[in-house]
């Protein structure tokens, strides 16, 4: 693992320069089409990075109970995890706060696979 980061960064940076010279170069319309999904990618890394890293931070503050739908996995963002706490257990500032991104932002972060598993969880509870 500790190999793998400077490896894949190396990559991505070399990868997005790559992008940019060539849609640059030629003055390209679909540049915007070409960094939408890196910008998008950035976007869900630092997400993921923040929900694991201040998973017990957020746990704490925001006082969950449940064992199940909490912050802290790298896998989910923070959004659908809001919207999961929302529809399992209370609604939190938090939630209140990502508005500005959407009216329903929290619950239509919730992927398909989250709403079946979360599903499954509490109803076995």
């Amino acid at each position: 693992m500790t190999i793998g980061i400077p490896i894949f960064l190396l990559l991505f940076v070399v990868g997005v320069l790559y992008t940019f010279g060539k849609h640059v170069k030629n003055w390209d319309y679909s540049i915007s089409r070409q960094f939408t999904p890196i910008l998008r990618s950035i976007n869900l890394v630092f997400d993921g990075l923040a929900n694991a890293g201040a998973g017990e931070l957020l746990n704490d503050v925001f006082k969950i109970k449940n064992e199940f739908a909490r912050y802290g996995k790298w896998y989910e963002t923070i959004s659908a995890v809001t919207g999961l706490i929302k529809q399992y257990e209370k609604d939190t500032w938090l939630r209140k706060f990502l508005k500005i991104l959407g009216k329903n932002h929290c619950e239509e972060a919730i992927t398909e696979m989250q709403k079946y598993y979360y599903k499954q969880l509490f109803t076995k509870k």
